[in-house]
């Protein structure tokens, strides 16, 4: 990753100032072993655009199905991955497509992009981590009916690679370093229904389900944990807070979610939830409450109001989900946000007002108005000939719905201009500007691609940049950032958390970045880093307003 801007600061891991926050953060007990990183702060530089609102930026591409005839299965979409491909520091985009071109669009710092065509095909999600770990990150898409398509990233441009060893059909696609040797490992998860639609035929055996497929050298050794899977969303984090990253998969059409659990190098399947959605679109997590722990929100099609339009709208999915056989109590038709606290959960999604929010595809988290506290974005819409063949256009339309958190209840801002009815598939969030709040970029189906300027008028943020040079995980997927910073008025500091990942919500990837609002404080903040393999690093002094990048050079398991 490439710096912006001048330096602010340039210090090693042990700081001098404020030891209240560096102890509100540091672990305890046997909370690991401290190790030696080097760190350096740009200021980030915001360009004075505060209309309190988002502004809506089309982009050069359309996803599109094959036919004028919206399918059901061409209905629901592809996904948008936002990473900095070039290393120039700026966020680039990759949108997947269903027919034509799949489109890279290389951003020149002032959220200005050149689009590109990357690679013809029916793609579904697409990922941009760095595979190999030399420093270039990658493309990795799916196809839905095949094994992941790869494009390596070389000084000729991006090259079709190959994943050694990786044989399994994958419709989603989830990365992260799972057993914290320092190197990125694959979930991947089918999509049945499609399979079974498009080749008529069931499919059985060992290319189709749930796969974790861990690196092991040049090449990867795969472990089925489920055989059924209608897995639309992946999503690895520390889910039980054990400091290990536990895989988490969504299912569609009334097939259970996944839950498998590190057990010693095994995974062991766990059902903690009392309640899941019926049909899981995307997953993301966060911690939402600021407790240190790290919620879990899905999204279903449940509609946003009862009224006889909208019912008529509903009619025909209705009437299919009363038809599905009920497999369990835990299921229910609706969004889900699952809050933890000492191992329990529970679906805070109707107390908080995001059970219904249309027939939602995408919702992440991130601190919008950088005021502390995650909000929620979700993309709404579908097209079917089958489902929606008495509407126009066989689309059914909806807002997209974003929701401010307040530390109490999630409210819908439709002030801040998110509510757009373009049909969202995929959605990615980052720092597209340079300017340190978060931009949304979204994949529409049938209409322009459209990213999002986030111009609210918050107030100073944080970005983290990982950079393990030491492994081949060199973004340090599966890392947790901890940020503390005073608040006027307040003795105790704020702590909040972040995961470093790579995928989130519906077939999409955001940046392996962490981004923290600081609710407007203006004083120096501390942030620890909870590496992979368990070490921790401890930085201190870091001035609001900057992207810190930090550095750890040493090999898994060495302290330095």
């Amino acid at each position: 990753m490439v710096l912006i801007g001048g330096f602010l600061l340039l210090a090693s891991a042990c700081g001098s100032g404020g030891p209240d926050l560096a102890e509100a953060i540091r672990p305890t007990g046997s909370g690991g072993t401290e190790v030696a990183v080097t760190s350096s702060s740009a200021p980030l530089v915001s360009d004075g655009s505060c209309s309190d609102g988002f502004v809506a930026h089309d982009l050069a591409h359309i996803t599109r199905g094959p036919g004028d005839t919206p399918s059901t299965f061409d209905g629901t979409g592809s996904g948008v991955a936002a990473e900095d491909l070039d290393g120039d520091g700026d966020i680039d985009i990759v949108l997947a497509n269903l027919f034509g071109a799949t489109t890279v669009h290389y951003n020149d710092g002032s959220g200005s992009f050149t689009a590109e065509p990357l690679v013809e095909g029916r793609f579904r999600q697409v990922t941009a981590v760095d595979v190999e770990g030399d420093g270039d990150v990658d493309v990795v898409l799916s196809t839905g009916l095949g094994t992941p398509y790869m494009l390596e990233n070389t000084p000729e441009g991006f090259v079709r690679g190959t994943l050694e060893g990786v044989s399994a059909i994958a419709y989603s696609l989830g990365w992260s370093d799972l057993g914290g040797d320092g190197d990125l490992d694959l979930v991947t998860g089918s999509y049945n229904a499609e399979l079974t639609q498009v080749r008529n035929t069931p499919v059985l055996g060992v290319d189709a389900g749930v796969i974790i497929n861990e690196r092991v050298g040049d090449s990867y050794e795969a472990t089925r944990v489920a055989a059924i899977a209608q897995t639309l969303s992946i999503r690895i984090v520390d889910i039980d807070n054990d400091g290990l990253p536990d895989v988490i998969a969504g299912n569609d059409l009334n097939t259970p979610d996944g839950i498998w659990l590190d057990n010693d190098g095994g995974w062991l399947p766990v059902d903690p939830f009392a309640t899941t959605s019926y049909s899981t679109m995307s997953l993301d997590a966060g911690d939402v409450d600021n407790d240190g722990d790290f919620d879990l929100f899905s999204t279903d099609m449940k509609p946003m109001d009862d009224s006889p339009e909208t019912r008529n709208r509903y009619v025909e999915v209705v009437e299919d989900m009363q038809a599905m056989p009920v497999t369990d109590d835990v299921q229910t038709p609706e969004n889900v946000l699952l809050t933890g606290v000492d191992g329990a959960f529970t679906n805070a999604a109707p107390a908080l007002g995001v059970d219904a929010t249309g027939w939602s595809w995408s919702g992440l988290f991130g601190d919008l108005n950088d005021d502390g506290l995650l909000d929620l974005y979700v993309v709404n819409g579908m097209r079917s000939d089958l489902l929606f063949d008495f509407l126009p256009n066989e689309e059914l339309v909806e807002p997209n719905q974003v929701f401010r958190n307040d530390g109490t209840v999630m409210t819908g801002v439709p002030e801040w201009g998110l509510g757009d009815e373009a049909g969202g598939r995929g959605q990615a969030m980052a720092d597209l500007d340079g300017d340190g709040d978060l931009d949304i970029v979204v994949n529409n189906l049938g209409t322009p691609s459209r990213w999002f300027e986030n111009q609210l008028c918050g107030g100073p943020s944080i970005i983290v940049d990982l950079d393990w040079s030491g492994s081949a995980n060199t973004d340090a997927l599966g890392a947790v950032v901890r940020v503390a910073s005073h608040q006027p008025g307040n003795d105790d500091p704020l702590v909040q958390t972040r995961s470093i990942d790579s995928n989130r919500g519906y077939l999409s990837s955001s940046p392996a970045l962490a981004h923290v609002g600081l609710a407007g404080t203006k004083d120096p903040a501390a942030v620890l880093v909870e590496w992979p393999d368990g070490l921790y690093s401890l930085i201190e002094n870091v001035e609001p307003d900057s992207r810190l990048t930090v550095v750890r050079a040493t090999a898994v398991g060495d302290a330095g």
